[in-house]
């Protein structure tokens, strides 16, 4: 630790922590009772952490187990049996506010919280942790901070007190966030990712399906058309002719599904133009199915047969939900962030989802029917 750092640490001990520096113990596992895990990035990431909060929870059965996640992200964790709370915060990126000062202040807030819970454990998910996760995991107060150190926490290493370096990141973010518990002799529990559906919102969409002319036996494929990247948008015109097919050759009700809202919308840009251009330019009518909450997103998927999607948290959901699927990968990498799935078709040209053609998804779409589609016997 260099002299910069130790003064930092000196600072932050005795004027936040009203402790001196080095009063914290070495990690003892039997004095953990309460743990904080962080996650302050996407849906996709947020998933992928799952797996972590199952192997937490065996490991510390009795352990009260909290996570902190921005609020977009709430219904990926809400009625997930290994949490016992779930701390949020809106991102600045996502909040109208003069220089975001509100935003900051409702994190502040939340940090707030954190402290009063006293907890013993905080472990920032991450490879590596990034500045703000280790800040928040070393703010919440616990006196033993888990995470990936790298070049962009200093010189504030010492936020994460259990520090590990990620070193060459070749797994995937779900090893990625086992391997950091295994530090600490946390052993793994499966690599599956849990997201329980709302019952109230699955009962929501049966109703509008329903009132859309959906009949009781239809078979739904669920098209989501949207992406936050360029690299990753399929053009309009493949969604429609794709659709198109899974109506017309294998018999699905094609749902569309898209980011709800306007395009010039600065928080939260939607898609609500791309949808109904894509609606007029298919032979067969499909059921446009806003989402306007994640709730009714992920209920809309658990109810379908196929989910056709770019890649980004929709695969993940399709994953955890264990729905079949085919995703068209732009940049992204597979190794890192592929589906965990065996019910998944991936389809990548290069870095770019446009250098896909229709025929080729077609043709994974009809494999996953054959192979895992939901009712046996389904015609092709």
């Amino acid at each position: 630790m260099s002299r910069v750092e130790r003064i930092l640490e000196s600072v932050l001990e005795r004027g936040l922590q009203r402790r001196s520096s080095g009063a914290v113990p070495a990690f003892a596992p039997g004095r953990v009772e309460r743990i904080l895990v962080l996650n302050k990035h996407n849906i996709g990431d947020v998933l992928c952490t799952t797996p972590a909060l199952r192997a937490l929870r065996r490991a510390f059965p009795k352990a009260f187990l909290a996570i902190l996640v921005s609020e977009h992200c709430r219904p990926v964790l809400e009625r997930n049996p290994d949490l016992d709370e779930i701390f949020t915060y809106t991102k600045s990126k996502h909040r109208a506010a003069w220089l975001g000062l509100p935003a900051q202040w409702d994190l502040w807030n939340v940090i707030r919280r954190l402290r009063a819970r006293r907890f013993d454990l905080a472990v920032s998910m991450g490879r590596p942790s990034s500045r703000s996760g280790g800040w928040l995991a070393y703010a919440c107060g616990a006196p033993w901070r888990l995470g990936y150190v790298g070049p962009r926490l200093h010189p504030f290493g010492f936020f994460l007190n259990l520090g590990r370096d990620p070193g060459a990141i070749t797994s995937h973010e779900v090893d990625g966030s086992l391997e950091l518990l295994a530090s600490i002799g946390v052993p793994p529990v499966g690599r599956e990712l849990t997201l329980l559906p709302d019952p109230e919102a699955q009962a929501t969409i049966r109703r509008r399906l329903r009132e859309a002319g959906c009949a009781a036996d239809a078979r739904p494929a669920l098209v989501h058309i949207s992406n936050r990247r360029e690299s990753s948008r399929w053009p309009l015109t493949s969604f429609a002719q794709t659709a198109d097919f899974v109506q017309e050759r294998l018999g699905l009700t094609a749902l569309l599904s898209w980011a709800p809202g306007d395009a010039s919308n600065p928080l939260f840009p939607g898609d609500d133009g791309k949808a109904e251009a894509v609606a007029r330019q298919m032979r067969t009518r499909p059921i446009l199915l806003p989402t306007p909450t994640l709730s009714e997103l992920i209920a809309a998927m658990s109810l379908s047969d196929l989910i056709l999607s770019t890649d980004g948290g929709p695969m993940h959901m399709a994953a955890a939900l264990d729905v079949p699927q085919v995703v068209l990968f732009g940049k992204t990498g597979q190794a890192h962030w592929a589906p965990i799935s065996e019910k998944c078709a991936i389809l990548q040209r290069g870095q770019r989802v446009d250098g896909i053609v229709v025929e080729e998804v077609e043709a994974a779409v009809s494999a996953v029917m054959t192979r895992w589609g939901r009712r046996a016997g389904a015609s092709a």
